[in-house]
């Protein structure tokens, strides 16, 4: 689970961590839905709770429309489609108000045959194209608009916020012919409301309610900034949670801990911001504007997907927004190394890769020579713990 690092006081009722306790031991979704809307009477209105208050609205309206599609999936006997198999490197999903080119920018990159309207609001479900950068694939998926509201199901925003959350990144369209910073204000307080952060976390904390363990077992490789062990297990017991086991990693606040307990997390996404209509005669200064909001928390491309300025640096971008690399792999006894690579995270070792490739290649692995950019020389011998870089070869030798 990730954290926004947003800090919430610890100041629920009894009364409303009995409440919370109910949704945890709620076995089917219409009584979770009816515990969850007593939860949220029971927390009051005030600036410290107002996430927490519009992350469980946002949980209540997504549930409503769950049991809802199951009745219909009863009803008419065929499943609804609410997810797209993710194909290519990495998934990116492009969001933003209407009328900021999304449709257009998928048109621009891909072979897909998006609708581009003059009106608003013509996309009215999710369309999929594939980007090529270099030797790597990227899919694309255009989602509707996103409302002001998006993230208490207004409009099509129950299907944008989960084709958000199950992306691998996420490409956010404003328009520099109109206020792009409000946009983009909207989209980030509406993604934040879903429970999605665009910026990284700073801390990282697993409950395990599961485990077949008796008490609490707190496992820190962090940091505790304001509390201690026995304040953590005070917080987790108040709430009713007698048996877990809590791995807490980065620099952790007690308001950390309790956004954990409520589920109350901010699952992080990277993203990069697509500017379009650059080729407007007010883009210079409204893209300044933008820059000076954003603060450098997120990249910015600027582009025109009528005249194609700039889209030719979307796919480097996007590339090192995911953290991605390619290696690429040789026989022991080949010359070439093969064209199609391996598409790792950023700090891949040469056993993650040999695991990935085969179990039995990193079980009997004995060593490794590169050539690339983590060589020292080409052909470099090296061990299962060489960490390795975008244009890597490697060349495996086992037993």
């Amino acid at each position: 689970m990730y954290l926004s690092g947003v800090c919430v006081p610890a100041n629920l009722s009894s009364e409303a961590k009995g409440k919370w306790n109910k949704v945890l031991m709620a076995k089917t979704a219409q009584e979770k839905l009816s515990a969850l809307e007593e939860f949220l009477s029971s927390v009051p209105k005030h600036k410290g709770n107002e996430r927490l208050r519009a992350q469980v609205k946002h949980k209540i309206s997504t549930l409503k429309l769950d049991i809802e599609s199951g009745r219909k999936r009863r009803a008419f006997g065929s499943a609804v489609r609410d997810f797209i198999t993710k194909t290519g490197a990495a998934q990116l999903v492009i969001i933003g108000p209407t009328k900021t080119g999304r449709s257009s920018l998928l048109s621009a990159l891909t072979n897909a045959k998006p609708v581009i309207a003059g009106f608003e609001f013509s996309t009215t479900e999710p369309t999929v194209g594939m980007f090529p950068y270099e030797d790597v694939q990227f899919q694309l998926v255009e989602a509707p608009a996103l409302l002001d509201g998006a993230s208490r199901g207004i409009g099509l925003g129950s299907l944008v916020m989960g084709l958000a959350r199950k992306a691998d990144a996420l490409i956010i369209t404003v328009d520099l012919s109109q206020d792009s910073v409000g946009q983009f204000e909207t989209v980030k307080r509406e993604l934040e409301n879903s429970g999605i952060s665009l910026e990284k976390p700073s801390s990282d904390i697993e409950i395990d309610r599961k485990a077949t363990i008796q008490g609490i077992h707190l496992v820190v490789r962090g940091s505790l900034v304001d509390c201690n062990l026995e304040d953590i297990k005070k917080l987790l017991e108040s709430y009713g949670v007698k048996n877990a086991v809590v791995e807490i990693r980065g620099s952790v606040r007690i308001s950390n801990v309790e956004d954990a307990i409520l589920e109350s997390v901010m699952i992080h996404k990277p993203a990069l911001i697509v500017a379009n209509k650059a080729d407007v005669v007010e883009s210079k200064q409204e893209l300044d504007r933008l820059r000076t909001a954003v603060r450098d928390k997120l990249p910015i491309v600027s582009v025109s997907c009528l005249t194609g300025k700039g889209l030719s640096d979307l796919g480097r971008v996007a590339f090192k927004t995911l953290g991605l690399m390619r290696v690429y792999t040789k026989e022991p006894n080949d010359s070439k190394a093969s064209k199609e690579p391996f598409i790792m995270s950023e700090g891949t070792r040469v056993g993650d890769l040999a695991q990935c490739i085969h179990s039995q290649l990193y079980s009997n692995f004995r060593y490794a020579r590169i050539w690339g950019p983590s060589s020292k020389y080409a052909g470099e011998r090296v061990g299962l713990s060489h960490y390795l870089k975008d244009g890597d070869i490697v060349e495996i030798h086992a037993k």
